[in-house]
């Protein structure tokens, strides 16, 4: 299959379909969904080698592999969202195979070879093929207006006190309705809304020091640094040959 990366970001998620690379050890914040798409990939927890073709590694578990000519679909999600806890909750840490048949997983690189889908479509094909979601309850309207407000606010003047002045309820009850109806702090949420914004710009032919500025961090470095202690994955690398799928 051809392997120009395709980046998906959104609150919470960040997935990525493109080459596999040879890592030294590490570990991220982000639970990591793995399928492998192409090449021969080997993954190593422990010492121990695994080279299951869908895997589950859990947030903050070491690991590295190594990869000839290999491609791999890696959903990287937030263990703090609802489907985070879901994932958590089904697949017992530090790693699982998945439960997805040789047939579906074949249906699925097919699919993705042929770009039959986006990936942010994949992202759900995904989830449905393990029979899980999260729990997607009815937002309260005060948290959709702060969600609002969040999402189309210039993320260089983003004031918390500010986006709340009009809603009836104290700062601490709004952080704790908050989290309840996402699953994420407000400023987790915030973060994922900068990084998609870094991202955006990234692809609209910014500089990448312009592009983080822009989307709220101090600079690129601090962007790099966001971005490698959530997902493992060296901006540059991500970066190369790669283009954006943006919300339709």
């Amino acid at each position: 299959m051809k392997h120009n990366a395709r980046i998906f970001v959104d609150q919470g998620i960040l997935v990525y379909a493109g080459k596999s690379c040879e890592t030294k050890e590490h570990k991220h914040y982000a639970i990591q969904i793995g399928i492998v798409l192409g090449g021969i990939y080997k993954l190593y927890i422990d010492k121990e080698e695994h080279t299951d073709e869908s895997f589950i590694i859990h947030s903050n578990i070491p690991h590295k592999h190594i990869s000839i000519d290999g491609a791999l679909l890696c959903i990287l999600i937030d263990p703090t969202t609802a489907l985070g806890h879901t994932l958590i909750s089904n697949f017992p840490a530090p790693y699982q195979p998945l439960p997805i048949s040789s047939k579906a997983l074949m249906d699925l690189k097919d699919e993705i070879s042929h770009n039959t889908h986006s990936i942010a479509n994949l992202k759900d094909r995904i989830f449905e093929l393990l029979n899980l979601a999260p729990t997607e309850g009815t937002t309260d309207y005060r948290i959709s207006l702060l969600i609002e407000k969040i999402s189309s606010a210039n993320t260089l003047e983003i004031n918390l006190d500010t986006l709340i002045k009009d809603i009836p309820l104290s700062k601490s009850r709004i952080r704790s309705l908050f989290k309840e109806n996402t699953g994420l702090s407000i400023q987790r949420y915030i973060l994922w809304i900068k990084i998609k914004k870094a991202f955006y710009y990234i692809m609209q032919n910014q500089s990448l020091s312009e592009a983080a500025f822009l989307a709220g961090f101090a600079d690129y470095a601090h962007l790099s640094r966001v971005i490698h202690q959530i997902s493992g994955l060296d901006m540059k690398t991500l970066l190369k040959d790669s283009y954006l799928v943006q919300d339709s």
